[in-house]
């Protein structure tokens, strides 16, 4: 591998007998210059050195000057320079090195010598470069687990909130829907492409405290006594209890979320009766997407409403039950909204099949079947 040694010198003749030490050596090429501004031109033309070797008295722009304007350079693309300089007083050695001089040599030079710096200083370049490499690669292959990490996280935030809203809807249609209405809504509101994209991921696990609501509540066909209604209330807390305690971001996020998802704007929600911007703008959000998506939705316990009595509900509670500013972001986004809830209907049968198989119109086998 030939180096390239940039040589910068106001004299030819030192130029020269630099050219003649290292000529003999094919594993050099030499490149010279006659200040420091013909060297920056050098640079521009040719690319960095591996090793320049540069007078300090110059014409034009001396050697002080052309450390000081390769000092961003070297930050970023290190090559070591010896200073070849009649100067000999120490103020002038500090100042070189100081600026960025890796040696300092004084003229006149002895030969062997000038050699064996250049070599040591080669071998720090050949150094630098091998550490810079195996620096890539640490930070490439640090960068592809720190991805498969994410993902990870990702699929098990996914599932979790799969496996909540498999006890009352077993297609996972709803919270798909949820995660798409959501980044709608963020994206309409202006917020960044990266909390767009941890709204999406959290918004799903809303109701992941479903998880403790016994199934004959959760699943009953008819209208829930008080009681059961008190029951029901408490799946946001037992969603805050599954997903609080962490350090998590995203899981921070969705905790809020999973809290906060049915506070009303006028203070008459639950668990906390927050009211107005004391709720969480995450859970001001996924409440009007979760609404609208469950008012269209069949369940058990509960006919589908059409889109347009939905959407009259939604514009009747603006300001009562949600934030106007995202209602107002809702309807922004209705076409792409109604778009998607077209897209992704909910398959199968209404009531979940651990529910028919409970009511003995489904066999275990039957049940086995329809879930491959």
């Amino acid at each position: 591998m030939s180096r390239k040694l940039y040589v910068v010198d106001d004299v030819p003749t030192n130029i020269e007998l630099v050219e003649a030490v290292f000529k003999p050596d094919p594993s050099i090429s030499i490149f010279k210059s006659l200040n420091g501004k013909e060297l920056l031109a050098l640079i521009d033309k040719e690319g960095l050195p591996d090793i320049l070797i540069l007078d300090l008295m110059m014409p034009i722009m001396d050697g002080f000057e052309v450390l000081k304007s390769l000092k961003a350079t070297r930050d970023n693309n290190y090559f070591p320079v010896i200073v070849l300089s009649a100067l000999t007083d120490k103020q002038s050695i500090i100042k070189a090195l100081s600026l960025g001089a890796d040696d300092y040599i004084t003229k006149p030079f002895f030969v062997e010598e000038l050699k064996a710096r250049v070599k040591n200083m080669l071998k720090l370049k050949e150094r630098d470069e091998f550490l810079s490499a195996t620096l890539d690669v640490m930070e490439s292959n640090l960068f592809e687990k720190l991805k498969m990490l994410e993902q990870s996280q990702l699929e098990v935030i996914i599932r979790l909130g799969r496996a909540a809203e498999f006890r009352d809807d077993e297609t996972g249609k709803h919270i798909e829907r949820i995660a798409e209405f959501v980044g709608l809504i963020c994206q309409k509101m202006g917020m960044t492409k990266d909390h767009v994209a941890m709204m999406r991921y959290a918004a799903p696990m809303h109701d992941v405290g479903k998880i403790g609501i016994p199934d004959s509540i959760l699943l009953k066909p008819g209208k829930l006594t008080e009681d059961e209604f008190k029951i029901i209330k408490l799946h946001t807390i037992i969603g805050g209890k599954i997903l609080g305690g962490t350090t998590l971001p995203m899981l921070e996020l969705a905790t809020e979320i999973a809290l906060s998802h049915h506070e009303r704007w006028d203070g008459n929600g639950y668990p906390l009766k927050l009211k107005g911007a004391n709720i969480p703008q995450s859970g001001r959000i996924v409440s009007i997407v979760d609404v609208f998506d469950a008012l269209t939705s069949h369940r058990v316990y509960k006919e589908a409403w059409s889109h347009e009595k939905a959407l009259d509900f939604i514009k009747e509670q603006r300001e009562k039950m949600f934030d106007p500013l995202i209602v107002d972001a809702f309807f922004d986004c209705i076409d792409s909204i109604l778009n998607i809830k077209k897209n992704n209907p909910d398959e199968g049968a209404i009531k979940p099949i651990i529910q028919q198989i409970i009511d003995g119109e489904l066999t275990i086998e039957e049940a086995i079947e329809r879930w491959r």
